[in-house]
C-alpha cells in the first residue's frame, strides 16, 4: 500500500441536505455546511440532493439523427491565386454528422489540383478554420 504525504490539510465532510447557492455580497465569505458559492454541472433533485447533470453526450443524444445541409445561397471563395495554381487540397466524397452533431468527412480522400478540379465538384473540404465546405469548382478569370 502506498501513502502520499502532502502538506495540504484537507478534510472530507458529508453533506446531509443541500441548502442551495449562497450568492452573498462581495467580500462576504461565510458559507454554511450544504451551501455553495458557485454551482456548475449539478442539478438539485426533488428531495434536495445534488446530482451530476448529464453531459453533452446525453444532451446531443436527444436528437436521434442529424442531417447535413449545404448553404447554397451563400457561396464563399476560400482561396484566390494569381497565375498558375499551386494549391493542393485533400477532399472527400461525403460528409456526415456523428452522434454529437460534429461533421466528419467520409469516403476515400482524393488530392485535388487545378488540372483535375472539375472531376471533383461536389466533394467536401475541411478548411483549417474547422468548417467543412462543398467544392463547387474553380472560377478562372481572364485578364
Amino acid at each position: 500500500m502506498a501513502t502520499v504525504n502532502t502538506n495540504v490539510s484537507e478534510s472530507v465532510y458529508q453533506i446531509k441536505q443541500w441548502k442551495g447557492v449562497n450568492e452573498a455580497q462581495e467580500g462576504e465569505a461565510s458559507l454554511e455546511m450544504g451551501e455553495a458559492a458557485v454551482m456548475r454541472n449539478f442539478k438539485v433533485t426533488a428531495g434536495g440532493a445534488l446530482q451530476k447533470r448529464g453531459g453533452s453526450v446525453n444532451v446531443a443524444g436527444l436528437l436521434n439523427s442529424y442531417t447535413v445541409e449545404v448553404d447554397e445561397d451563400n457561396p464563399q471563395v476560400l482561396f484566390t491565386e494569381n497565375g498558375s495554381s499551386t494549391l493542393i487540397l485533400t477532399m472527400y466524397p461525403g460528409v456526415s454528422a456523428n452522434d454529437m452533431g460534429v461533421l466528419e468527412l467520409t469516403g476515400t480522400p482524393v488530392t485535388v489540383i487545378e488540372d483535375n478540379a472539375d472531376d471533383y465538384e461536389g466533394y467536401y473540404y475541411k478548411h483549417s478554420n474547422g468548417n467543412v465546405y462543398r467544392f463547387e469548382g474553380v472560377a478562372r478569370s481572364r485578364v
